[in-house]
């Protein structure tokens, strides 16, 4: 009979890594907004009542949800927020002069992300930096006042 020797090698848990990190996130998009919303998988909050369920319990998704986007890939929550600004802007721009003031209004409350966090090179920036750091969080460039 033939012994084989085994060689063990021990992994541990890289525990540099913040606590605040450990966790599963969602990211909300609206369709005309550039605003990436975080939502927790962690972050319960308790009922204030306790709900029976019933085998006649209709389940319905939150009101307005044809409205956003919802996701759990950061990238694909940048581009979508991307492609529903420009898709909004490019609406206002076929209304015509109708459309100027809100267009203009528009550009100037998403100037950050239109110019800044949305462009391409910072979305693949964002992209490879997440690759490279597991505890990368993504915080949106803004102009401070």
């Amino acid at each position: 009979m033939e012994t084989i020797d085994l060689e063990i090698e021990t992994i541990e848990l890289d525990t540099n890594i913040p606590e605040r990190y450990n966790y599963y996130r969602s990211y909300y998009v609206k369709k005309a907004d550039t605003n990436i919303i975080t939502v927790s998988a962690n972050d319960f909050k308790p009922l204030k009542h306790r709900p029976s369920i019933t085998a006649s319990a209709v389940y319905t998704l939150r009101p307005g949800s044809e409205d956003y986007y919802s996701t759990t890939n950061l990238i694909k929550a940048m581009e979508k927020a991307k492609a529903g600004a420009l898709l909004y802007i490019k609406g206002l721009i076929d209304m015509g002069l109708g459309g100027t003031t809100a267009l203009l209004q528009y550009r100037i409350d998403h100037y950050e992300d239109l110019h800044i966090n949305l462009i391409d090179a910072n979305i693949q920036l964002v992209e490879q930096r997440m690759i490279n750091d597991h505890s990368f969080k993504w915080i949106p460039y803004r102009i401070k006042n």
